[in-house]
């Protein structure tokens, strides 16, 4: 009688442990803006409000890693899968790239505004996801709702307007960069994996030809 043995997840026991670490400094982050909160002010509040949902969405990433299956096929390439993991940390090295040459009260309010908007829509995509998330390329299941119905790769863009309220909220030349390659990483990530994705699901083809790759009517 040959036992099946369940082949271990790599990626959870690797992405949870940096993940929950992640929003453990985020509740910390959030209990130190409620201690600060008063005088309360608008830009208090949306720091507030974006750390909190911060929280959320690395909670549910965890959860989903937990709850996903085994992966149909993977990426062969460790070049493919090395960008994807660099595109995902990049947004956390943009605390390290020098001092802002522009912080104004206003620009900082635009910023919290654009950060939170784009973490709702993470969460969101992520929700539509659900077990099938994986920061490597890999098939599980071709998404086709939610925000996937609108375009191919909703969490890149979601992530990328992130990042410009990041780099928004602290303007300098080191950042912008930052920002312009993580968009060229997150393409070449979304053309790798819609590879992949065309080699697991026949019908990708007819998905891809009717839904825009990032932008609604244009790309």
């Amino acid at each position: 009688m040959v036992r099946s043995v369940n082949k271990i997840d790599v990626g959870r026991l690797i992405i949870v442990p940096i993940f929950a670490f992640l929003m453990a400094i985020n509740i910390l982050v959030v209990y130190q803006d409620l201690k600060a909160l008063l005088p309360i002010s608008t830009i208090k509040a949306t720091g507030l409000i974006h750390h909190l949902l911060m929280v959320c969405f690395y909670s549910l990433i965890i959860f989903l890693y937990f709850l996903r299956s085994p992966a149909r096929s993977t990426s062969r390439s460790h070049v493919t899968s090395f960008i994807a993991i660099v595109a995902t940390f990049i947004p956390f090295t943009l605390l390290f790239l020098g001092k802002p040459e522009l912080n104004k009260p206003e620009i900082l309010l635009v910023a919290n505004v654009i950060i939170i908007i784009s973490i709702v829509l993470s969460i969101y995509a992520l929700g539509s996801l659900g077990k099938n998330f994986s920061i490597i390329p890999q098939a599980r299941k071709l998404i086709e709702t939610g925000p996937y119905r609108v375009v191919r790769h909703p969490l890149y863009v979601s992530e990328l307007i992130g990042v410009f309220g990041l780099v928004l909220a602290g303007l300098t030349i080191l950042k912008i960069a930052m920002f312009l390659l993580l968009a060229v990483l997150q393409v070449y990530r979304a053309f790798q994996e819609e590879k992949l994705l065309a080699n697991a699901f026949p019908e990708y083809k007819e998905y891809s030809s009717k839904t825009a790759r990032f932008i609604p009517g244009i790309i």
